[in-house]
Formats: structure tokens, sequence, C-alpha cells
């Protein structure tokens, strides 16, 4: 839902992400024998036929540092290889990129988890813009992260991509769900663009929709159940896929309550009233306007605060940002 440029969230401008993150992945030792992951992979290479024929031309920093794009070719060329073995081999090397690409018992508390904790500030889910994701100081010397790295394309599925960087999407744990997300392929949905894509434009192409019971005229409503919201995608399809995958209908429906109120206080504090209170107070109307509704301004970064993406185009609607 949010847009996810990594540059935007960092804590120092200058840090290079490409370069520290490899380098972090890279200080990772295997036991029996020692070696990093480059050397193992270098060493698989060589010395197992399998192993050379799936990553053939793949060097590890490609896989490591693929962007959206990249990813999606290295899918369909490991694949497309995978595909074409035996059974008894795509067993066989399946284990092996397994044990190799091991996210969650080698790198994920070791040195991923650490390295966006340590280098990034996010503030909410970049999937639902529903919950924040943000650090906290549990000491003065240890930061606690409250965001999860979902895998946009499952890492069961492509064992290869469980270490790239720009496969791993913050997000909040509802989204990173097996009641959510699960392991649902994105693979599979050739318009489920990741929130890192660089044409993913959820905030323009789709918006929040007000829908009311025919009871209700003139914005009148007695009841949260009077009023339905729903996501309405507007010149294209791009995006279909990817509400479906994160149930964001469904679940901002239990959020209706968050649009009934700006409606009740719209009805309290029509345009009359507003300007009577910036007679009073000496506040500028915007302001005052700004502050009663919870108002979103048309160029705020939607990832600070929950629930932006909902009131700022139900603000729309309401005629609120005029």
């Amino acid at each position: 839902m949010i847009k996810l440029v990594y540059s935007n969230y960092l804590k120092e401008k200058d840090f290079d992400i490409n370069k520290e993150y490899i380098d972090d992945i890279l200080s990772v030792k295997f036991s029996k024998p020692s070696e990093n992951i480059l050397q193992r992979y270098t060493r698989y290479k060589k010395k197992n036929f399998l192993f050379r024929f799936v990553f053939w031309r793949i060097n590890l920093k490609q896989i490591i540092l693929a962007d959206e794009n990249k990813l999606k070719e290295l899918i369909t060329i490991i694949s497309s290889r995978v595909d074409s073995l035996k059974k008894a081999h795509k067993s066989a090397i399946k284990h092996k990129i397994e044990n190799l690409f091991n996210y969650s018992t080698k790198y994920q508390s070791a040195t991923i988890t650490p390295f966006f904790t340590k280098n990034f500030r996010f503030r909410t889910c970049f999937y639902c813009n529903k919950d924040f994701i943000n650090n906290f100081e549990e000491d003065t010397d240890k930061l606690v992260s409250t965001f999860q790295l979902d895998h946009f394309y499952d890492k069961g599925t492509f064992p290869y991509l469980a270490l790239s960087f720009y496969n791993l999407i913050p997000s909040c744990p509802t989204c990173n769900s097996k009641k959510v997300k699960g392991s649902a392929n994105c693979f599979e949905y050739k318009s489920c663009l990741a929130p890192n894509d660089k044409s993913f434009d959820f905030e323009n192409k789709v918006k929040f929709k007000l829908f009311l019971d025919v009871s209700c005229k003139n914005l009148h409503i007695k009841d949260e159940e009077d009023l339905d919201i729903s996501l309405k995608e507007q010149f294209s399809n791009d995006y279909n896929n990817y509400i479906e995958v994160f149930k964001l209908d469904k679940r901002y429906k239990a959020h209706k309550d968050i649009v009934y109120e700006m409606i009740i206080r719209a009805e309290l504090y029509p345009e009359s009233r507003l300007k009577e209170l910036q007679g009073l107070t000496g506040i500028p109307y915007q302001q005052i306007k700004k502050d009663i509704f919870n108002l979103v301004e048309a160029n705020e970064d939607l990832s600070k605060k929950p629930f932006s993406k909902l009131i700022k185009d139900i603000s729309e609607e309401l005629g609120l940002l005029k």
C-alpha cells in the first residue's frame, strides 16, 4: 500500500545499502569446513554438476542484490532449470539450496534482522498501513524491532531468494502471518507488484471509497453499519491481486468506525462553525480543520501514521481537503 524506497528510511543518508548488506551476509561462517556463503557457493559450482547447471552464469551477488525485475528473471531462469531435472535430482538440489540459503536458522537473527533494525527507521507496515513497525529501545544499548521481514517471493517456493535484500519487505506480524499472506506465491500473480517495485503506485491508482445505505441522505448516518468502505482501483487492474493477497478490503471493513467518526465530526463542524472557532481562537481555519479531522496533507508521507491512506482518501471524498 505504501511505496517502499529504502533510502528514504535510512538513519544515515550516505549509507551504502548494497555494500554493507552483502558484507554482513559474508561475515556469517558455516562450520565443517569454515567458510562463508560465497566460498561455499563457489565450491558447489565447481564440484556439484547439479548446482552448476541450476546456477550457470549466475553469481551469488546477482542473487543477493537482485532488484525487483532481476528477482523475476532469476525465478524464471532457475525454475525452468530445476523443472527440467529428474525427480530425484530436484529433491537433491532443493535440499542443497535450502541448506545454503538458510534464512531462519543461519541468517535471520544473526545478521539480517539486526541489519534492518540498526540502519532503518520504518514507521508503518508497507503492505497495509494499519500498524506501526518502528523500533524501541529495550535498554541503552539494544534496539528491538517490531517489524517482520516478509519474503515477497516465498522462500519455501524459491529458497535461493531467502537472503535477497530486495525480496525482504518490512511488514507487520499480521500481514506476514499464515492467516493473511502466508506462503502465497506472488510470482503466480503477474500483476501483484511489490511495494519496492519502481512502478508501484498504489497511492494514486487505488482509492478507498465510501458507500452509504440508501436510508442515509446528506451524510445523516445513525450507525457505522450504515456505511461501507472498499478499495477501488482506477484506470487499471494492477492491484486487484495485491488487495486479495493481503486481504485489505476485508481487514479495513473492521475499521469503519474511523470513517464514521469523520462523518460525525463533519456534521458537528460545518464550515461556518470552523470559521467561528477561527474568530474565537485566532488559530487559522485550515489548522483547526486539520486538528479536528486528523487530516493528512496532500504531500504528506503516508508511512508515518497508521490509517493515513484511508483518512486521506475519505477526506477527499467528503470534501474536507478544500
